[in-house]
């Protein structure tokens, strides 16, 4: 279960993380394109837009401050040359009003505003105003000024000098463009539910004189056009929620990952002090029944490490091949139970005898049946002699009926009676072997595992030795 979490953790934890980089990714892309894109709005295309003009993202609002009582009566004013500009003009406060409506910050804005008939400009303040004048006579002049600080500026626009200031004279058509001035915090405009309902917006000044007319008179000021940049708020969209959310979760899961491995590395660590203590536990076993016989010491550990490469061959996974090991390093335990004269006979054992040495199986079988650590470890002992043909012992049982690590241990055992000394015999010659594997192939063992064998000979991973003292790996 832990190596299976752990599996899945770690897919988590390399999925989520580039989910969370593509998100992120993604959600700058959409903030770099929304902040990128600039939004003009006109005037005229206002609903309803008279003197106030109100957008999806934001209102302009062109105003007298105080309304009528924000107008004086102008009588004649002259230049410094003594030339009468008029007779009589209004002068007026305008204000222009720009609310930030969306739930985003603007970022960068200005506003145009066309002169629908002519006027003069006499003063400004806050930020600058880019005035273009003479734009209909082909003469045109531009000049940013803040006019009032004018003394500071070398103004080449048309201008008049006289006792209220600059007056600069404005045409139908002219206009001017109002740049807002950062540290007087124009710029950015928050959202509108961030500001208090007294500060209503961001108020632009500039005072116009406008000759005959009437006090209660109000320029149209209905064409102009905004253009302004926003920076969406994150925790607006959708997406930063989302990615955040997987954020906890991956981090969740991180951590989660960190737990499970060292409790794997725990598990792992266990699980090996305890395959070493029963691969320990049973070699003692294996060296006790072992001293009865000493011709077949090492017989046992030797079925074992070929059975275990048999099962490598036959592409069994790591958990089954060492199963196999400790399975064919017990096959012969039930030795123990048979009389020393009989196991250790130097000479052809009689028919009684035989069936004595035969019992050694179902001891096997008997002594490991409570045995239930390693699955199948009570079968390899009792079926280990079975033969492929159905002419084995004790059960007579045939081909695949046979349980497939007591075929392997059966050719693995003959293999190791053959290739080493007995008390009654020396090793086999090499001929002799090859040739008793190669006619009992499909008879007392089975093809395949006689197939893998011989192919781990030829590999040279296991030597034949042969009486002749050859040594040569086939």
């Amino acid at each position: 279960m832990l190596k299976k979490n752990n599996r899945i953790l770690t897919i988590i934890n390399i999925i989520l993380p580039v989910l969370i980089a593509a998100g992120g990714a993604v959600l700058f892309l959409q903030n770099y394109l929304y902040t990128g894109t600039e939004r003009v709005h006109r005037f005229s295309e206002a609903p309803d837009g008279v003197s106030k003009f109100v957008f999806d993202d934001i209102t302009i609002e062109i105003t007298k401050r105080g309304g009528d009582s924000g107008s004086w009566l102008s009588n004649e004013m002259s230049d410094e040359n003594g030339n009468v500009l008029y007779a009589n003009a209004v002068g007026t406060i305008y204000e222009m009003i720009v609310t930030n409506n969306s739930p985003d910050t603007v970022v960068e804005w200005n506003a145009s505003l066309y002169i629908p008939e002519f006027m003069y400009i006499n003063n400004t303040w806050n930020g600058d105003f880019e005035i273009h004048q003479n734009v209909k006579s082909g003469n045109e002049k531009v000049q940013t000024l803040d006019l009032a600080n004018y003394s500071r500026y070398d103004i080449i626009l048309d201008c008049s000098m006289c006792s209220v200031g600059p007056l600069l004279p404005l045409n139908e058509g002219d206009y001017f463009v109002y740049y807002p001035e950062s540290d007087l915090y124009e710029v950015p405009i928050p959202p509108k539910r961030e500001i208090s309902e007294k500060d209503g917006g961001i108020t632009v000044g500039f005072i116009l004189y406008l000759p005959e007319k009437e006090m209660n008179y109000t320029a149209d000021f209905s064409e102009g056009e905004i253009r302004y940049h926003l920076k969406a708020n994150i925790f607006n969209n959708p997406l930063f929620w989302v990615l955040g959310a997987m954020t906890i979760i991956w981090i969740s899961c991180f951590l989660a990952l960190i737990i499970v491995k060292v409790n794997l590395r725990r598990l792992i660590e266990q699980r090996e002090r305890d395959e070493k203590t029963i691969e320990q536990t049973m070699r003692t076993i294996v060296n006790f029944i072992e001293t009865k016989d000493p011709n077949t010491m090492g017989h046992s550990l030797r079925v074992a490490r070929y059975s275990r490469m048999i099962a490598e061959k036959m592409n069994f996974t790591e958990y089954d091949c060492k199963r196999i090991y400790y399975i064919a390093l017990m096959h012969d335990c039930g030795k123990i139970y048979i009389p020393d004269e009989i196991l250790c006979k130097p000479g052809k054992l009689t028919q009684e005898e035989f069936e004595i040495m035969k019992k050694h199986t179902v001891y096997g079988g008997e002594i490991l049946r409570d045995f239930t650590s390693i699955e199948g470890i009570a079968m390899g002992a009792l079926s280990h002699h079975e033969r492929y043909d159905g002419k084995g012992y004790p059960h007579g049982l045939a081909g695949e009926n046979i349980p497939l690590v007591a075929r392997i241990i059966c050719v693995s055992d003959s293999f190791d009676a053959m290739n080493s000394r007995r008390c009654y015999r020396s090793s086999l010659p090499t001929e002799v072997i090859f040739n008793e594997l190669l006619s009992n192939k499909g008879t007392q063992f089975d093809p395949k595992v006689i197939d893998c064998l011989l192919s781990i000979i030829e590999d040279g991973a296991i030597t034949v030795t042969g009486n002749e003292n050859e040594n040569i790996p086939v």
